[in-house]
């Protein structure tokens, strides 16, 4: 994993009750939030699958089977459903 100059601390304040819900309550707290950061942000389109994947310190195997393990796939937006569409159409029509 690349080593970044900058590093940001993020501190949150949780109910004791929302840290066992997000199994936030173990010895590897950190880690686990660090790691639900990058998959919402992989899963909203903002980190692309190579970027998480570097974050997260995995290769490329690794990630995939991460990503699936975590439910994180990435929706289409509304223009690449229909781009597909238009293309689908224009294949059928050939």
């Amino acid at each position: 994993m690349k080593k970044y100059a900058r590093r940001m601390t993020l501190v949150l304040e949780l109910p004791d009750a929302w840290k066992r819900l997000l199994g936030l309550d173990t010895a590897d707290a950190p880690a686990r939030a660090r790691e639900m950061l990058i998959t919402e942000s992989y899963r909203e389109g903002r980190l692309s699958r190579g970027q998480a994947a570097e974050m997260l310190g995995l290769g490329f195997h690794e990630a995939e089977a991460f990503f699936k393990r975590h439910g994180a796939e990435q929706q289409p937006t509304w223009e690449e459903l229909e781009a597909s569409g238009d293309k689908l159409r224009a294949a059928l029509q050939s």
